[in-house]
């Protein structure tokens, strides 16, 4: 089964780019596997339902590579993939790229605070570089989630990225998120 969802993740990482955050600022220990579903909505005057799907990788102690996956109501699909670097045991750098209607380049930093055993808050900064039809825009997000741990290998995630400049939209994602 571990060998099917790692598959899994290197296909996805093959068609994909990076996304919106639903990750803490740790990155995953060499050889640890997550994988994830969260429903949301996406608020930019009209709302729209997105469900995504995400999994990573440690690579490395301290650098991670991770997928996702956004099929909107409207029809729409997002393809996401990052890497991402540890600074420090709660701080992390993420840079990678996604497709959704455009090609974009993402950065993202991210901290994390152990609120207590289990209970993780975690905020930061997530700039794109959207290319459009002949034109380049900069959607930045404040993202602000938690993370509970339900068991030892089950977490509910849930998300608020507050878009800051046009055409950044507010997105609101929640589910859950499975360690392996």
């Amino acid at each position: 089964m571990k060998k099917l969802l790692l598959l899994f993740a290197f296909a996805t990482t093959l068609v994909a780019a990076h996304s919106q955050i639903l990750n803490t600022g740790q990155t995953l220990k060499k050889g640890k596997f997550s994988m994830g579903v969260a429903p949301g909505i996406i608020a930019n005057g009209n709302t729209d339902f997105i469900l995504w799907g995400h999994a990573g990788i440690g690579l490395t102690n301290g650098i991670d590579l991770g997928t996702r996956i956004g099929v909107l109501g409207s029809g729409d699909i997002y393809f996401g993939a990052d890497v991402e670097f540890a600074i420090q045991k709660y701080l992390s750098f993420a840079a990678g790229a996604h497709t959704w209607g455009n090609f974009g380049l993402d950065a993202t930093l991210l901290g994390t605070i152990d609120i207590k055993k289990g209970v993780y808050l975690y905020g930061g900064a997530d700039l794109d570089v959207a290319f459009g039809n002949n034109d380049v825009f900069f959607p930045l997000w404040l993202p602000v989630g938690i993370e509970v741990m339900i068991k030892n290998k089950m977490s509910f995630l849930f998300e608020a990225c507050i878009g800051v400049t046009d055409p950044a939209p507010h997105l609101i994602n929640g589910g859950l998120n499975f360690y392996f």
